[in-house]
């Protein structure tokens, strides 16, 4: 259980250095990166929050719709891409 304390705190450290690295470059760079920070900001309290069950059911649903966005993009591109003109 220690171990697993440790990777949910190490995991969000990743999620806290996403917002604040993602926040420097939207600020030094383009407001094109502010999606970055609010995905950031949304996935730190779930993150923070697995040990819970209600948490790690919901965490798993949206990452179940993220994967489903993901290839629907994909696919989307690719027939964007590929489509003769």
């Amino acid at each position: 259980m220690s171990n697993d304390k440790g990777m949910l705190v190490l995991t969000s450290l990743v999620a806290v250095g996403i917002f604040v690295v993602a926040g420097i470059a939207a600020y030094l760079q383009s407001i094109v990166v502010w999606p970055l920070v609010v995905i950031g900001l949304i996935f730190i309290p779930f993150i923070l929050l697995q040990d819970k069950v209600k948490f790690a059911h919901l965490a798993e649903k949206l990452e179940h719709i993220a994967f489903f966005i993901t290839l629907v993009v994909i696919i989307v591109g690719f027939l964007i891409v590929y489509t003769p003109v």
